[in-house]
């Protein structure tokens, strides 16, 4: 009976299979190589090569023919950022104004466009197309047109002189009282498009049930829109507000086109790209300005990062 038993279980064990090892696709594996190397080497060049030249850069200065490591050209960052009338002064300035312009004028202006956009209020088609215009033009054809809108005796020009009650229609652009405010202006006007679809997609989520709850218990549309939709999409929201503090010191808004930083629109980066386009001789210290304002950058970025998630309203649907 032992030996039946015993043999019933050994009948019963899987017998191990051993695995066939794949041959080797030589060609699948040149395919793959060939693939990946052009990429492989565009990333090594193009980015891990450059940033870590630029860094470099940054610490070098030319003394009698010969480079030298040091921190004079961040001494000359900091004689610059404190002289007033400077170009590296009036760019931060400038950047600093096209970043608060975007935080608490564009950005909250797309949500309430949105909105409202969603809720599809009397000609919201029309007006969808209307801000998506602007990324479906060509910027060229959009900054054309804006400059000859800002022309003097043109509209935008008319409307200026009617409003601050001026003798004359100014030239918009090509004063330094009124350059940098008009760059910002078209800045507003061209700057829904892209977060105005990410926020209509995030509209589009929330379940209809969640709104007509809220309709039913008498929930008005600012409310609605403050205690209902805005902690729904919050995740949304605060992408767009890190990506917003990521670009605090990249953003240039449209000078190249515009003004070509003429008229006291200067920004860090349309500076930094006119000093190495131009190749002035100042390719170091143009390197050590992008070092500069990136490590201010960083902790500001982290912070808000850390403070947008402790909001996080942690909500599924």
């Amino acid at each position: 009976m032992k030996e039946c038993v015993e043999s019933m279980v050994t009948m019963q064990e899987p017998v191990p299979q051993t695995r066939k090892k794949k041959p080797l696709n030589v060609k699948r594996g040149i395919f793959l190589v060939c693939m990946i190397i052009l990429p492989l080497i565009n990333f090594c060049i193009f980015y891990v090569a450059v940033n870590f030249n630029s860094i470099l850069m940054a610490f070098q200065v030319l003394q009698g023919g010969k480079v030298v490591y040091s921190f004079i050209n961040f001494e000359l960052i900091w004689g610059e950022l404190t002289t007033p009338g400077s170009v590296l002064l009036e760019a931060t300035r400038n950047t600093l104004l096209t970043f608060g312009t975007n935080l608490v004028i564009v950005l909250p202006l797309t949500i309430f466009i949105a909105y409202f956009l969603y809720k599809k209020i009397l000609m919201s088609g029309f007006f969808k197309a209307v801000f998506f215009f602007p990324s479906i033009i060509s910027a060229v054809v959009m900054t054309s047109l804006f400059i000859a809108m800002a022309d003097r005796g043109a509209p935008l020009s008319r409307f200026v002189q009617v409003l601050c009650g001026m003798e004359e229609a100014p030239l918009l652009l090509g004063d330094e009282s009124t350059a940098i405010w008009t760059v910002l202006l078209y800045g507003i006007w061209t700057g829904f498009s892209v977060n105005l679809m990410l926020f209509l997609g995030a509209f589009n989520r929330i379940p209809e049930e969640v709104l007509e709850a809220g309709s039913l218990d008498g929930c008005g549309m600012l409310r609605e829109l403050f205690q209902v939709i805005l902690p729904m999409i919050w995740p949304t929201v605060t992408t767009l507000l890190l990506f917003t503090f990521v670009g605090i010191f990249t953003i240039s808004g449209p000078i190249l086109l515009l003004t070509q930083g003429d008229n006291g629109t200067y920004t860090i980066s349309y500076w930094i790209f006119e000093q190495v386009y131009k190749s002035t001789g100042r390719l170091e210290y143009s390197s050590a300005v992008g070092i500069f304002f990136t490590v201010i950058a960083l902790p500001i970025v982290f912070l808000v990062r850390y403070i947008l998630n402790r909001f996080d309203s942690q909500i599924e649907y």
